[in-house]
């Protein structure tokens, strides 16, 4: 793979799914695995507490009890999409953090 993968970034996987990267960035490489949200398509969900609405890099939904990990190997053959600008990421957060209570 020649693309960093890092936190924020939207990617497609073979599997044509789209993943949102919420680990810190350089987990892949010290540990070979990622941890993602699965992404669903736009005007599936609502804007709540623990789901948010992406315009950018896809339109999608992150729902945070999608969480996911995913070994560095899957985004070999990914498609980089983007990357989530901090605003939203920081409301990706804020579900993540209700979703787990922390």
């Amino acid at each position: 793979m020649t693309q960093e993968i890092k936190r924020a970034d939207v990617w497609t996987l073979a599997d044509y799914r789209d993943v949102l990267v919420v680990s810190l960035t350089g987990l892949d490489e010290a540990y070979g695995a990622v941890l993602t949200l699965v992404l669903h398509p736009a005007d599936g969900y609502l804007d709540t507490a623990i789901s948010v609405v992406l315009r950018d890099p896809i339109p999608c939904t992150a729902i945070a009890v999608n969480l996911q990990q995913l070994t560095a190997r899957r985004f070999d053959d990914a498609t980089y999409r983007g990357t989530v600008d901090p605003a939203t990421m920081a409301r990706v957060d804020h579900a993540l953090q209700a979703v787990l209570d922390i």
